[in-house]
This record gives C-alpha cells, structure tokens and sequence, in this order.
C-alpha cells in the first residue's frame, strides 16, 4: 500500500505556490512568473489551461520586461478556476494554481447572434453596438484620455475604436483599455501597422493576443486594407492566427475603404465592415451574407440612417444626432429588425407583425405595407431624437406624410402594447432570419449588362450599363454593386461601381501581370428585396 501511495504522489503534480487572483467574472486578472537564475528568458514558452465547471481556455502567456511572463485570465463565470501550467521551464511544467471569480453585474463579452445582430455572451441579451473612433489614445495626456472617454459615453457610444500603432507603449495600451472596460465600453481594436514578414508577423500577433484577449474587445484588423500591398493574404494571416490564439473568440473584422467582404473567403472574419453606406454596396451585401456589419464611414446624419437601412451598426459618428439614434433604437427589438421593401417614400426596418422604421431622407408621402393589427404612428427628427405622436393606424396599408419639409424624418408605425408583452416573455429571438436564395439563372433574370461590351484597358476606366430586359413594378427601383476580381492573382475582389450606369474603376492593385482575365459580378436587389447575380469575363490590357 505504502508503495502504491508513492507512485500516486509521483504521478499527479503538486500543487505549487503559484500566483493567484481574485476578480470580477469578465474582468482580467495578471498572473506573473518570475524566471530564476540560470532560467533564459528567451523562448520560453508558458501556457495555461484554466478549468470552471463549464469551460476550459488555454492562455498562451506574454514575456512582460526582462524576466517576467504573464498569464492574462478573464474568467468568464464566478467560481473556482484550476489551472494547469505547461512549460519548457520544468519547474513549472504541469504545476496546479487556483484563480477565483466573484459575481459580477457585467453583461459579459460581445458575440455575433441572431443572424446579423450582436448580444453579449454573459447574459445572452442583445447588445446595441454603436462605436466611434479615439484617436491617438495611448499618448494623448491620461486627463485628456479620461475626459475624452466621459464625453463619448455622455453621448451614449457602447464601444471605442482604439488603434494599436506601430512600436506602440503596450503596457499603456493595455492599462488604457482597461479604464475604458472599467467604464462599461467595449474597446474596438485597430492594429495600426501588421507586419509583412511573415515571422515577424506570427510573434507581433502571439503577443497581441496574449496582452488583449482577456479584455472586453473585438477585432477591426487594419484600416483600410486595401491599401495594404498583398492586404488580403497578410489578413489571412493575422485574422486565422488571431481565430487560433484568442481563446475568448472576441468578433473578428477589418476596416474597408468600402468593404470587408472580399476577405470572406478566408474564413477568419465573423462580422463585417464597411467604410460606405451606399445603398448599392452595404443593402445589396446585406441580403448576401449572413452575419453582422458595422458601417465605419459615417460622417453624418444622413450615413448614419442610410446605413442602419443597410441592416449596419454604427462604428463612426459624433454628437447629438448619434444620441438621439441611440436613445430610438433601444426603444425597439433593434436585434430583429431587417431591410424591408413593402415601402414607397423611403427605406425600412421591420419585425414584420410587430414595428416597422422607415427612413424618409427626402420628405414627402409614405406608403407601407403592413400586417393587420391598430399601431401606433409617430414621426422622429433624426437630428434631435424629438417624437411627433400622429393618429393611430389599424389596417395593411398605411400612407401618411412628415409634419413638414424641413429635414429628413423617421417614421415609426408599431405594436407598442404588444413589444411591452413580448419583453415580459423574454426571448432573444421571436422569428428566424430569413435568408433568401440568389437568383442566378440568365432566364429569370430581367436585366442584362449592356456594357462593357467588349476588351477592357485598365489605362482607359471602361463605361458600365445595366439594362431591364423585363420591365416590371419590381425593376422601377435598383440597387447594384459591381465587383473586380483578377482571380488568379488572389487579391480579391473589389467595388469597382455602384449604380445601374458609370465608370468602372478597377485598381491596379488586384492585378500582378498584364494581359489578365477580369472577372465582373453584378449584384442586384429590385424593388422588393429579391437579389440576383449576373457574372461577366473580360480580358484586361494595358
């Protein structure tokens, strides 16, 4: 017996005096190891395996000063928490430490749900992201930072984008994203400058990972990636290392020009971004692909609106008009809403059956479309959030005018009994997303591309046309976005124009060598939201 107790105790690790913590579920604790003499400080590698009833995470831990390594845990439930150390260290390989999570009133970190929408993980409620951008916040003065951040949640923002520069203070990153966390925000992150050597690359990204995925974060990859040379592959890259290294699975993106989408194909990304809200380019995608957006491009009242129509989220913006936006979407089930096309005199939302928003960007009549049922009407001035009752409507079809021609208007018709019932019964999601199917088939297809109809010269921006082979009352409004695509080159595709006629702007950056073969797709969404394809080969000279 006294033999067999030996080889147990020889079997199991021991548990060591390892470091400790105490924190909120959701908020990150620092456990640090200390490297003794003798102990090189190069390469050594140190994971944790931390243990709650429920889930298992690996913590890959960050090299902190000289001779200092950190395992940087959130635990994302209250509780005990085992950890099991593994190390090239050997004194700390398969060492057993101990963590403690206390209840905590955070709602938790942000995932993708319902489709298109967000909600936060820790409660499974929805989560109305609305973003902006705060420059320069690692080096501007902490009083200035502190103030800065005060006004944004004065102003109702849930998330700050924070961008990561090159050779940037991390430890300061880190201590500042930590005070926006404090304040209930969520920081959206930007790496500033993703190096292009591939080595290189790896270990900035390891590090990035260890330092912040403990944090109450997303992913915004780089800006603007496409003026990032071979911008598309380093993203592979740096977004499926970051898919492999973030054990908490924050959202993962990148900033567009015009949109992210082209990165899609790669499989790391779990939402989208837009730099546009063009019509054309974000209402056409969002009856494509099925996951969220946030519309990075907004600079006024008019983005702001145009691009909620989308189906996005804000990510850009400042002032009233973004309040006020703010304060009418959680009033409503922002996290069911989607386009709606039984509309005439403006662009829609709807929970079909239970509210409809319609943006009216040019004031005049109204006509929509409605389930049977008595609403509640009223009339929103986007720039003030101010609310004008109208009279009640019961009824299909709904018409009404704004109270005057001064501005752009917001028309709310719906249930407001029935939403209070609904909340009483909580459910995250009352009905599916519907998810239609492309039409790509050239007989059912009532357009045709008229031009170009013959070689392109990429010196010589080419004259585009889509025509209605079959007019009906569907084809009297179009949306269309027309893509570029060197396929053999794998730079993706690009929005070369928007619109049912222009000019074709294809960069030079998707095309490695001339003569090549150029792909053009047009994606198109009539009047009442069916979406088509219509794909195009040219070749591409000089």
């Amino acid at each position: 017996m006294g033999l067999l107790r030996l080889a147990v105790l020889i079997a199991c690790p021991i548990w060591a005096q390892l470091p400790t913590c105490t924190v909120p579920a959701w908020s990150a604790c620092d456990l640090a190891f200390d490297l003794e003499a003798g102990e090189n400080p190069a390469g050594v590698q140190l994971h944790g395996e931390f243990r709650s009833a429920k889930r298992t995470l690996l913590i890959r831990a960050f090299r902190d000063g000289d001779r200092r390594y950190v395992l940087r845990f959130a635990p994302t439930e209250p509780g005990e928490w085992d950890y099991r150390l593994t190390s090239s260290i050997k004194r700390l390989d398969g060492q057993l430490g101990k963590a403690t999570a206390t209840p905590s009133d955070s709602p938790g970190f942000v995932k993708v749900a319902n489709v298109h929408h967000f909600a936060n993980e820790g409660t499974n409620k929805q989560h109305l992201w609305m973003s902006t951008a705060l420059d320069d916040f690692i080096t501007i003065p902490r009083a200035d930072f502190d103030s800065a951040v005060t006004q944004k949640i004065a102003e109702k923002f849930t998330h700050l984008r924070v961008t990561i520069p090159a050779n940037a203070d991390l430890r300061e990153a880190v201590e500042r994203i930590r005070a926006i966390n404090a304040r209930g925000i969520v920081a959206d992150v930007v790496i500033g400058v993703i190096p292009p050597d591939r080595q290189e690359r790896e270990q900035y990204i390891t590090d990035i990972a260890a330092r912040f995925s403990a944090l109450n974060i997303t992913w915004m990859g780089s800006p603007a990636f496409e003026r990032i040379p071979g911008g598309k592959a380093i993203l592979k890259d740096a977004g499926t290392l970051l898919a492999k290294l973030d054990p908490y699975n924050h959202p993962r993106t990148s900033m567009a020009e015009t949109t992210a989408s082209p990165l899609l194909g790669d499989q790391w990304m779990s939402f989208l971004s837009y730099g546009t809200s063009d019509p054309n380019v974000g209402g056409v995608e969002h009856q494509f692909f099925a996951m969220p957006a946030v519309n990075t491009g907004i600079q006024s009242q008019r983005d702001l609106w145009n691009a909620t129509m989308n189906g996005q989220y804000p990510a850009s913006g400042s002032g009233k008009y973004m309040t006020a936006w703010f304060e009418f979407m959680s009033g409503n089930r922002y996290w069911e809403l989607e386009p709606y096309f039984d509309v005439d005199g403006g662009r829609a939302l709807a929970l079909e059956d239970v509210e409809y928003i319609v943006y009216v960007e040019k004031p005049g009549p109204v006509e929509l479309t409605v389930e049977d049922h008595g609403y509640d009407v009223f009339w929103i001035n986007p720039a003030t959030g101010e609310r004008i009752k109208a009279k009640g409507y019961k009824g299909k079809h709904f018409t009404g005018e704004p109270p005057d021609k001064s501005h752009d208007w917001v028309l709310q018709v719906s249930r407001e009994g029935h939403k209070e019932g609904m909340l009483k019964s909580w459910k995250f999601e009352s009905r599916r997303v519907p998810i239609q199917e492309i039409e790509t088939n050239p007989k059912s297809m009532p357009f045709e591309v008229a031009q170009p109809d013959g070689d392109i010269s990429i010196a010589v921006p080419p004259r585009y046309e889509l025509k209605i082979a079959r007019a009906t009352r569907a084809t009297r409004e179009l949306l269309a976005e027309w893509t570029a695509e060197v396929v053999l080159d794998g730079e993706g595709y690009r929005v070369a124009g928007t619109g049912r006629e222009g000019t074709l702007h294809i960069p030079a950056s998707i095309v490695h060598k001339l003569p090549a073969v150029l792909s053009v797709r047009v994606s198109i969404l009539n009047a009442n939201g069916k979406a088509y394809v219509i794909d195009k080969v040219y070749r591409l000279g000089p």
